[in-house]
């Protein structure tokens, strides 16, 4: 089991379970799961997690501003993401993220976020 406090930021529900499911079975179970920037936004606030996995785009918009945020408190993310790497995507908001295209298997995903928190 872990002690680790894991934000997943994912719209499309399917994604959310095979994503939280994958966690799951690499001993994360901390798992808080949101769908839009605006709560995402709002949680952090008075939450800080130790990873965050997210999608780019959610329904309410671009997760820039949520990616801000993480660099400011130093925590890191793994974006997940259906849109293409945007150049020069190590600059700026995305410079602390590692960037995984979609489709990709849960697994590899949840090995990243492990490698990330000392894990591995």
């Amino acid at each position: 089991m872990s002690d680790h406090l894991i934000l997943l930021l994912e719209d499309q529900p399917l994604i959310s379970l095979d994503l939280e499911d994958a966690l799951a079975a690499a001993g994360f179970t901390d798992v808080v799961n949101m769908r839009s920037r605006s709560d995402a936004m709002a949680w952090l606030g008075e939450h800080s997690p130790d990873m965050v996995v997210l999608d780019l785009h959610l329904a309410d918009g671009d997760c820039h501003e949520v990616l801000e945020a993480l660099n400011a408190c130093g925590i890191p993310s793994v974006i997940y993401s259906g849109t293409d790497m945007p150049e020069g995507w190590k600059d700026g908001p995305f410079a602390a993220s590692d960037w995984i295209e979609k489709p990709a298997d849960p697994v590899r995903i949840a090995e990243i976020v492990a490698q990330k928190l000392g894990r591995s």
